[in-house]
């Protein structure tokens, strides 16, 4: 998409472009078999997981988000579950369960190929997932949310030293820490949402220190979660639903992020 800056080494680890939809009534793990083997041989290494729960970004009175309720459920268990192939090249995956379609990138040793050809490929995979599931009779596929997720890492050592220099890189996150004396700070984390006005979904934030799959320094993990309804008030398509998370999600982190930085990743436009 046009508008915004590319870099040669932007700290993105990971994209997923998603779409939840009408459970598929009729969906076994059987059919997972069959899936795999209409994908074609570049797609390997089977692998089962739990399903995901599913999101709805609700904009009623009292219907707004809450990340950090504890909510305990009593719910059967929901079978089939999630199943996974990879590709192989190892920097794709794909995810399906009955009521979700995802298509992950996670880098490895290549470098970051763009919104443009990460959409590209996740439309080509999603029109044959489609297909498979009409001339499969499991149901019908019925999509009512986007959902896109970016996640970024700044590992310690490299763009900080302790905990106080988030607010370095990251100065539209994170203010001046002034705690009273003799305090150390050992830990930190925060969340933030934001309604995509007006209505169209909403874009979620969560900053907190952990370790990427492959990595084996302590990170400064960045994630972007972006979703909204598909109709019922929300955007029309698809499509159109993934592009404005994908609009929203980089414009804020590019406003987040300090010019200094920005400048290590080498824009390329």
């Amino acid at each position: 998409m046009a508008g915004f800056p590319e870099y040669a080494t932007p700290p993105v680890v990971e994209l997923v472009l998603g779409v939840q939809f009408a459970p598929l009534p009729n969906l076994t793990t059987g059919h997972y078999g069959l899936l795999w083997q209409s994908l074609g041989d570049q797609w390997a290494n089977p692998a089962d997981a739990p399903p995901l729960d599913d999101q709805f970004e609700l904009f009623e009175p009292g219907q707004g988000p809450n990340p950090g309720a504890f909510q305990f459920r009593l719910q059967p268990v929901r079978l089939p579950g999630r199943f996974t192939l990879e590709h192989r090249d190892q920097q794709q995956l794909i995810q399906v369960q009955q009521t979700r379609f995802h298509l992950n990138w996670r880098k490895r040793d290549g470098f970051y190929p763009s919104y443009r050809s990460l959409i590209s490929q996740f439309e080509d995979t999603y029109t044959r997932f489609a297909e498979f599931v009409d001339r499969s009779g499991v149901g019908k596929l019925t999509p009512n949310q986007w959902e896109l997720t970016y996640v970024d890492a700044f590992p310690q050592g490299e763009y900080w030293d302790t905990l106080d220099d988030w607010s370095r890189f990251l100065p539209g996150l994170f203010g001046t820490l002034r705690p009273a004396d003799g305090l150390a700070l050992e830990r930190r984390s925060a969340e933030w949402s934001f309604e995509i006005v007006p209505r169209q979904g909403r874009l979620h934030i969560t900053a907190q220190t952990g370790r990427t799959t492959d990595g084996d320094r302590q990170s400064l993990l960045l994630q972007m979660t972006a979703r909204g309804p598909i109709g019922r008030g929300g955007v029309e398509s698809l499509r159109q639903g993934l592009d404005v998370g994908h609009r929203v999600a980089v414009e804020t982190f590019l406003r987040v992020t300090s010019d200094e930085i920005k400048a290590r990743w080498g824009q390329k436009s």
